[in-house]
């Protein structure tokens, strides 16, 4: 077992996760204007009234399903590249560090986290 797989093991977005990933949801899509992209762990699950709700808005969510420095680099991360872009994700702490290391290249910084210690899930909003 890889180190990333042994610390993604048993990653399911708890009740608390979930109400925090909804605030900053509605948070981010108020701020109107601006992008707002949704990084989300393919292993960790997201309660399907959330999953709506960004489909509704027309919030764009991008599964992580490989490294995210490749994603980043990669055509499909353009739009994670501009600097006017808000990410919002729901990751590991592996992910979430090299997401965050990433955007602050491009000068932008975390403005919410939040961690359940129950299953090691992080959810943070970088803008």
């Amino acid at each position: 077992m890889k180190r990333r797989q042994f610390l993604a093991t048993g990653a399911v977005l708890t009740a608390s996760g979930m109400g925090v990933a909804g605030t900053l949801i509605d948070g981010a899509a108020e701020s109107g204007g601006r992008a707002l992209v949704v990084l989300q762990d393919v292993r960790i699950q997201l309660d399907p009234t959330i999953v709506k709700r960004l489909f509704v808005s027309g919030v764009e969510v991008i599964p992580l399903t490989e490294d995210p420095v490749r994603l980043w680099r990669s055509d499909a991360g353009e739009l994670l590249r501009k600097p006017e872009t808000r990410l919002l994700g729901v990751t590991g702490w592996a992910d979430y560090l090299m997401v965050r290391g990433l955007a602050a290249e491009s000068r932008r910084h975390v403005r919410s986290e939040h961690h359940d210690p129950e299953s090691g899930t992080f959810t943070w909003l970088i803008a």
